[in-house]
């Protein structure tokens, strides 16, 4: 077979995207070992020259800063899962190799902030010559549904198609390396491609592809035979593949939601490096001297130091040192200050929405900001994505439950004090604010559990003893204080 690593149009127009953000994200040695892709030569620089340039320009990761902080938000409060009991005990290892259902969500996650998109494949391993097996046979031997993860860089080809009236995948090809085995200490890593498609019947099928070794034609040998993954005894009717962007579940490929952070963050290090050379240059003052010239006409050799001097016979003989005073290097330092605030100006934007709705109070107004952000746009995308794959895992699994699993929205939490509570809870007193508007508050606050709902608080403060009587008051003479 031919054309299986084909990419697609798509894949394509964003691939040099995805690896801006992929470079910016891992750091100074990434953008450094780019060379010449995100620091041009000077002129006609010599390599010596210009692996001393690059050397010197450090890279102010701004990108993965900004990533990180992002992520910590979203995950400030955890997911918020409803799973069966059986679902929750395989989420501790939710891809067969020690991941938990927490930390692959922060993985996806991390995959949207940077490339803007990630891959969710749910799996389960086949039994060859079976076709029907009950889930607790499957688990005796050790055979569970599992969740696979894909970068953006993997998926290289898809397509989309209307098929029982829905808008559905019906391909995805998926580069993968492998380790094989060369011995006990040894393995090597084999690239193959994972076709996932429809068939002619409609049924969903495996295949996996290596190049064959036959000449210089580029061509494809399949591996094995063709899979078809059951469920309940039967094949799928859709792929179990799941592409997350920004925006969701979608054909179309979204834009980075980082990108013009990450260009900046790239200009910054050039403009750096700029900076960095002409410091190197133009830091240290120069002697010069004028007019020192031995009885056969050469230039004397000279000691500089404070015990040592320099002594002229000549009337003219001069010396002076030549320092830098010109203006090039501020105009650098402050291009790279005004690229600094601008790169925090846009990491601050993802938390913000781009169009204020129109509300009746402000502060409603503040509170819906966080809601409609980029960053609560990948939060329901990616809880999207999970849910989807978790419902076929839980289907996998023998279980017919319905499955819920929300990242969190809410990224600033409201920093109460003690004289805000006081005052918020005077407004309740006074009936211009509802308790459980104001309960509402302290979850936001972090002061009342985010999970606990008005009802479930109203039925523990019901069910809890009452306060102890606080002590009376005393006049210091044994005696109480009247009221």
């Amino acid at each position: 077979m031919k054309d299986v690593n084909t990419r697609h149009k798509d894949y394509t127009t964003f691939a040099p995207k995805w690896k801006r953000c992929r470079d910016a994200a891992a750091g100074q040695d990434a953008v450094h070992a780019a060379g010449e892709t995100y620091l041009p030569k000077l002129g006609a620089q010599e390599t010596e020259d210009y692996n001393a340039y690059r050397k010197r320009a450090g890279f102010y990761n701004a990108t993965w800063r900004t990533m990180s902080g992002l992520l910590g938000m979203m995950f400030r409060k955890p997911p918020q899962a409803k799973l069966a009991s059986s679902v929750e005990a395989m989420a501790k290892d939710i891809d067969m190799a020690g991941t938990s259902l927490e930390t692959f969500a922060r993985k996806a996650a991390l995959e949207i902030l940077g490339p803007g998109r990630v891959g969710i494949l749910v799996d389960h391993p086949a039994i060859e010559g079976v076709t029907a097996i009950s889930v607790k046979a499957a688990e005796d031997q050790g055979l569970r549904p599992m969740l696979k993860q894909y970068k953006a860089e993997t998926i290289i080809n898809w397509k989309y198609e209307r098929i029982r009236n829905y808008w559905m995948l019906s391909m995805v090809v998926l580069e993968e390396e492998i380790e094989e085995a060369e011995n006990e200490f040894k393995a090597n890593c084999v690239k193959q491609w994972r076709v996932l498609d429809l068939d002619e019947g409609g049924h969903y099928r495996q295949r996996t592809f290596r190049k064959a070794e036959k000449g210089n034609a580029e061509e494809f040998e399949q591996i094995g035979g063709d899979i078809y993954p059951l469920l309940a005894g039967k094949p799928l009717d859709f792929i179990p593949f799941f592409i997350v962007g920004v925006d969701g579940i979608d054909s179309d490929v979204d834009e980075p939601p980082l990108i013009d952070l990450v260009d900046l963050n790239l200009a910054h290090y050039r403009t750096n490096a700029d900076y960095e050379h002409g410091c190197h240059f133009t830091g240290l003052p120069t002697l010069f001297l004028s007019g020192f010239v031995n009885e056969d006409g050469t230039a004397p050799k000279f000691t500089i130091g404070s015990q040592a001097a320099i002594v002229a016979t000549h009337p003219e003989a001069t010396g002076k040192y030549i320092e830098f005073t010109g203006q090039g290097l501020e105009a650098l330092q402050t291009n790279l200050e005004r690229k600094e605030q601008q790169m925090a100006i846009i990491g601050a934007r993802m938390l913000f929405a781009e169009k204020r709705a129109v509300e009746a109070a402000e502060t409603a107004s503040i509170h819906r900001q966080g809601e409609n952000s980029v960053l609560a746009s990948i939060a329901t995308a990616i809880s999207e994505g999970l849910e989807k794959a978790l419902a076929v895992f839980s289907a996998w699994a023998g279980v017919n439950q319905a499955v819920v699993y929300q990242l969190n929205r809410d990224f600033n939490p409201a920093m109460l004090s003690a004289q805000d509570i006081t005052a918020y809870m005077k407004a309740v007193q006074m009936g211009l604010l509802s308790e459980q508007s104001f309960y509402a508050l302290l979850q936001r606050a972090d002061v009342a559990d985010s999970e606990v709902t008005w009802e479930d608080e109203q039925e523990r403060i019901a069910t809890q003893e009452p306060p102890a009587p606080a002590p009376a008051a005393n006049d210091g003479q044994g005696g109480e204080m009247a009221a």
